[in-house]
C-alpha cells in the first residue's frame, strides 16, 4: 500500500494577494495531478490567476524549465511547490 505524502503549496507576493491564500496542501505526486487538484480546491477565478502569463513554479526551490501548465514533472514526497508571480522590471 502506497503511503500518501502531503505536498505543501505556497503562493507568493501578488499571487497570494490575488487568490487570498498563502498556501494549500495536496497529495499530488506529479504536476498533472497537482493541476487537477488545484482546479478542484480553488475557485475558477483563483485557478485562472495561477494560469496567467509568466507565473513560475518551483519545486523545492528549483524552477521548472517549462510552463507549469504543460509540465509532467514528478513532485517528490514532502516537497514544497511555490507559485511566483511574473517578474516585472522597473
Amino acid at each position: 500500500m502506497a503511503k500518501i505524502v502531503t505536498v505543501e503549496i505556497r503562493f507568493f507576493a501578488s499571487l497570494r494577494e490575488r487568490i487570498a491564500l498563502a498556501g494549500l496542501t495536496s497529495n499530488a505526486a506529479s504536476m498533472p495531478e497537482l493541476r487537477q487538484d488545484l482546479a478542484q480546491q480553488l475557485s475558477t477565478e483563483a485557478y485562472q490567476v495561477l494560469c496567467g502569463d509568466g507565473v513560475r513554479v518551483a519545486i523545492n526551490q528549483a524552477f521548472l524549465n517549462d510552463g507549469w501548465q504543460e509540465s509532467v514533472e514528478t513532485i517528490p514526497a514532502g516537497a514544497e511547490v511555490a507559485f511566483l508571480p511574473p517578474v516585472t522590471g522597473g
